[in-house]
């Protein structure tokens, strides 16, 4: 469980990092990592994402667009709605830093056995069960 722990401390300031980098605070940090995976979304798409209200969402917009993270345009086929985009200098600030990660953990992986895979990879599903089980409502809390 230590390890776990040290795993979990060591993401979260990677994640106060990149928002120190980005100058973001945390909910705006979560929008731009959903935005970079999706290329672009509605602002009542990622209040959903985000588990925040409308309002809230576009507070979020309005912040990351005034410090330049992200654009507004007009919904392709619906005038009614706008389209956020991430800013393509702020994605690659990103990617700068999150891709050096995932390149050396995929090198990880990659090495490992077939059964060693298995193993962590069913460790993981657990662990991501339990989490998802405190937060998500309805679910197993696990044996």
């Amino acid at each position: 469980m230590t390890k776990l722990r040290e795993v979990g401390a060591l993401s979260r300031r990677v994640e106060r990092h990149l928002a120190t980098v980005l100058d973001v605070n945390a909910t705006d940090l979560f929008a731009m990592e959903h935005l970079a995976r999706t290329g672009s979304s509605t602002p009542s798409e990622l209040a959903h994402k985000l588990g925040v209200t409308s309002a809230a969402a576009t507070f979020v917009v309005d912040r990351l667009a005034a410090a330049g993270h992200l654009s507004r345009a007009q919904h392709p086929s619906d005038r009614r709605k706008t389209v956020v985009s991430p800013a393509p200098e702020s994605i690659e600030l990103v990617r700068g830093m999150m891709q050096p990660i995932g390149t050396r953990l995929s090198s990880y992986v990659d090495a490992m056995s077939p059964h060693d895979r298995e193993v962590v990879e069913a460790f993981l599903d657990e662990v991501a069960d339990t989490y998802r089980s405190a937060v998500e409502p309805g679910l197993p809390s696990g044996p």
